[in-house]
């Protein structure tokens, strides 16, 4: 009796182990779709910089945090309104109004603001102030992406971010929208933009997003020791510092 007693015991232990381990690991989404250098995801492979702040993250809390398979960007968000996953990074709030979206997400402070800028070929940039300034103009945009100011220009779209910034240098439209570290990373390391010796001018910011962190609504108590860990790594230089490894 008492060897089945036991037996008993170290079962009920190894179930609520295991649990318990299960109730402190929370997964946060990955998509399939490349957002160089923010995400990188090749042959199945995750990294750039959103997830270098992930594995820094998973370090400043006492949760585990383990990413969760990627899935093509529709997908993903479901998974989240339905709660198999717990954690977004890093979106802007804008990003996921939908009212379906709305009502299951809670938002961590600004882990970083992202800024797209005008690019134009070397020599030819023109005066930009506004958003109207953009009006008659031709600009270099890539397929399945929104602009703001999109109403005043006419759109010339490319399928990825290197015919993008080809077209600007070879002056078959008058300027570009793209995101500044996307630009100085693409620059640095894309092979085909090197051996043509493409370069193009930089201009002004057109336009800022704010990423946050989205949580889950059925987590509320995660939203406080994210945000903690957030201004840890703004502090420390922790974040500069991963942007930097990705665009300089």
């Amino acid at each position: 009796m008492y060897k089945v007693i036991k037996q008993l015991f170290l079962l009920c232990l190894l179930i609520f182990t295991s649990v318990s381990s299960s109730s402190d690991t929370l997964k946060y989404s990955i998509t399939d779709e490349n957002w160089s250098p923010y995400w990188i995801i090749q042959s199945g492979q995750v990294s750039g910089i959103l997830n270098d702040i992930m594995l820094q993250l998973d370090q400043r809390i006492d949760l585990s945090l383990m990413a969760d398979k990627p899935f093509p960007p529709k997908r993903a968000q479901y998974r989240f309104l339905e709660g198999d996953v717990q954690i977004e990074c890093c979106v802007n709030e804008a990003w996921r109004s939908s009212k379906d979206q709305a009502e299951v997400s809670l938002w961590t402070n600004t882990l970083l603001t992202v800024e797209e800028v005008l690019i134009f070929p070397v020599g030819k940039s023109f005066e930009f102030n506004k958003l109207e300034d953009l009006k008659g103009k031709f600009i270099s945009t890539v397929r399945g992406y929104g602009y703001v100011g999109s109403e005043f220009f006419t759109r010339s779209d490319s399928g990825d971010n290197i015919s993008q910034i080809q077209k600007v240098a070879l002056e078959r439209t008058d300027a570009g929208i793209i995101d500044r570290v996307e630009l100085a990373y693409v620059l640095k390391n894309n092979k085909v933009l090197k051996e043509r010796n493409i370069t193009v001018e930089t201009g002004p910011v057109i336009n800022r997003s704010d990423l946050k962190i989205r949580v889950h609504s059925s987590r509320p108590e995660l939203v406080a020791p994210i945000n903690i860990a957030i201004e840890s790594m703004k502090q420390d230089g922790t974040i500069q510092k991963v942007i930097e490894s990705y665009s300089n």
